[in-house]
């Protein structure tokens, strides 16, 4: 049990001190910020609500830059985070890159065959799917 949430330290995704929080927080935030772009870009652009020209590449560019943001919050999370909170996120970020890949590899395969086809944001799905169970499983390993 974590003494300051109560939960069963696998079961909760926060990281352990008050630093660690708020960037998480920070990243959580930044992530969020992305999707809501990402979606707003891709809806601008599915509904043709601009014409095509600078403007709309302008648009469709916003994920991209707001991309780097979230790298950057992530990157101040690990860094002043502690050694044992890096190595699971590290294992997490080995099994969501590792597995993710060689899972949509093996999906490719199968789309050959006729399956139906597995768009980006379903790939992406499947790498952060594995990458939080990585979090959670090391959580649970080590704490």
């Amino acid at each position: 049990m974590s003494e300051e949430t109560g939960k069963p330290a696998w079961v909760s995704c926060e990281a352990s001190g008050p630093r660690d929080r708020r960037n998480q927080r920070r990243m959580l935030g930044a992530s969020l910020v992305w999707v809501l772009a990402f979606l707003g870009a891709t809806l601008v652009i599915k509904k043709e609500l601009l014409a095509a020209g600078p403007l709309l590449w302008g648009v469709a560019a916003i994920p991209g830059v707001l991309g780097v943001a979230v790298v950057l919050a992530y990157g101040r999370f690990l860094q002043e985070t502690d050694e044992l909170e890096r190595l699971i996120q590290l294992q997490a970020l080995a099994l969501g890159f590792g597995g993710g890949l060689f899972a949509i590899y093996a999906y490719w395969m199968f789309q050959r065959l006729g399956a139906p086809a597995l768009d980006l944001p379903g790939a992406t799905v499947i790498m952060i799917g594995l990458y939080m169970l990585g979090v959670v499983l090391g959580r649970r390993r080590y704490r």
